[in-house]
């Protein structure tokens, strides 16, 4: 029988008291001190009139306290809206009223003043006056990035965050003992869900101060060891940026790291090759989804490199449908593209405040995409790109995630963004804006490049940058270079 987070950390709380739930550079709490502190925090809530559905807003933060409030304000049958911890207050009092938020916590602008959550002053847990929230209430209101125009509110239930973490306990292979590494923001959906996977699971996060402290990571890896079966969920940009300043030195955990998955956008295969030989007794997960519909499919690239594009196969709670322009199902193939819809229980229930928008994207349980891809006769998923990204060159379609990773490839690129510009024979060219720290020969890049893509694919203009535009977790900032 499925029972909601906060449930499961109630009885992990009783089951394995001592056992280490969340782990951070400076606290280490059990499963009993963090249900306790949930607890005791939910009364606090409770003293300023919080009760069930109410919308409560906060910034998140990569410490202790967000998972011990974030779980108290389920156990008082409200609804976390969490936002990137450095929002500014005007912006968080705009989203607040856009919502018809009942509750900021917020010394500044809010109606509940901040609390230290780990206060040493606990309240004795009275099961007998807890009731645990319904599968079908609504649970959490995630806003997505933006990067593909404005950013909604993603409506989740508790039973849309259940699904999602059995999608990756299964996808993954969690283990009892997993100790999960994650960098990434914990308002973002990509970090929120490794935080509620692994306390569904029984197991232990590790909360990492954000995707730049490469120090950091490494010192996690250490430690976390010895805390159980070593894991991480570390975004294509994490990964690159340990190969840029460490080189190697990842190779040094190749006995201990039992898995890595990655998330929020595609990563290159030259970086899968690298990771495949440094650690060639790890799992090697791609994670595909979105805000709206999560974990659908996973890719153990490991096992399956020699298919390109692929995003593998759905996950245990989803079904992948590829339709055409008027969302109706159709047979893909390879010469018959269509758009990735997903139908399952892990999908958003809608956007807050949004039905025109919900009604293009979520009909009938199912979540349409506009990532263009096809699924093979062994139930592969494949995608090719995104509606918006593709260029159109001379007829023929080119997803710049393609180039790219072949770019990342050639000695000395360390990032870069392929964009179409405007031409007058073929409407659009290809360019290649891409960061180095040396000059690069563009023939020998050329003659490289032919050798992986076809002609069409290839660059004919470049422009060395000194960064490649990026969102907050990682994603290419596309609508930057529009």
């Amino acid at each position: 029988m499925r029972k909601t987070i906060i449930e499961k950390v109630f009885e992990y709380s009783q089951s394995q008291p001592d056992k280490i739930a969340v782990i951070t550079a400076t606290d280490r709490l059990t499963y009993k001190q963090l249900f306790d502190y949930a607890y005791a925090y939910s009364m606090y809530l409770k003293s300023f009139g919080v009760k069930k559905g109410d919308k409560i807003v906060l910034r998140a933060n990569q410490t202790a306290e967000f998972p011990i409030i974030y779980l108290s304000i389920h156990l008082c049958n409200a609804v976390v809206v969490s936002l990137e911890r450095s929002t500014p207050d005007q912006k968080m009092k705009e989203i607040s009223d856009e919502l018809g938020a009942e509750f900021i916590i917020s010394d500044e602008i809010g109606n509940i003043p901040r609390k230290n959550a780990l206060d040493d002053i606990v309240i004795k847990v009275n099961a007998d006056d807890i009731v645990f929230p319904a599968l079908e209430n609504l649970a959490d209101i995630l806003f997505t990035t933006g990067t593909t125009g404005k950013s909604k509110g993603v409506a989740l239930s508790h039973k849309a965050l259940v699904a999602t973490a059995e999608n990756l306990i299964v996808g993954c292979e969690y283990k009892k003992d997993t100790v999960l590494l994650v960098p990434g923001p914990l308002n973002h959906a990509n970090a929120i869900r490794k935080l509620f996977t692994t306390l569904i699971n029984g197991s232990t996060i590790y909360i990492l101060n954000g995707m730049t402290d490469v120090k950091g990571i490494f010192k996690a890896l250490s430690e976390g060891k010895s805390y159980g079966s070593l894991a991480c969920c570390f975004p294509p940009a994490a990964i690159r940026m340990i190969f840029s300043l460490t080189k190697d030195k990842i190779a040094e955990y190749k006995d201990d790291i039992d898995f890595i998955e990655s998330a929020s956008a595609p990563l290159p295969e030259t970086d899968k090759q690298t990771l495949m030989a440094l650690l060639p007794f790890t799992r090697l997960y791609n994670n595909y989804g979105s805000s709206e519909s999560a974990s659908v499919c996973m890719f153990d690239y490991g096992k399956h490199i020699e298919l390109k594009n692929c995003i593998g196969r759905p996950t245990i709670n989803s079904e992948i449908i590829i339709v055409d322009d008027e969302k109706r199902a159709i047979v893909s193939s390879p010469d018959n593209l269509g758009y990735i819809a997903s139908k399952g229980e892990m999908n958003m229930v809608g956007y807050i405040n949004e039905p025109e928008l919900t009604a293009e994207v979520l009909r009938d349980g199912i979540v349409y995409t506009n990532d263009l891809g096809y699924i093979d006769n062994e139930g592969f998923v494949y995608i090719i790109g995104r509606k918006g990204d593709v260029i159109n060159i001379g007829g023929f379609k080119v997803a710049p995630t393609e180039v790219e990773s072949a770019c990342l490839g050639f000695d000395g690129i360390k990032d870069c963004i392929c964009i179409g510009v405007d031409n007058d024979i073929s409407g659009k060219a290809l360019k290649l804006l891409y960061v180095s720290d040396k000059e690069i020969d563009l023939k020998q890049l050329n003659a490289y490049l032919s050798g992986k893509l076809e002609n069409y694919k290839i660059p004919h203009l470049f422009e060395r940058v000194d960064i490649v535009k990026r969102t907050y977790n990682g994603k290419i900032d596309r609508k930057a270079y529009q």
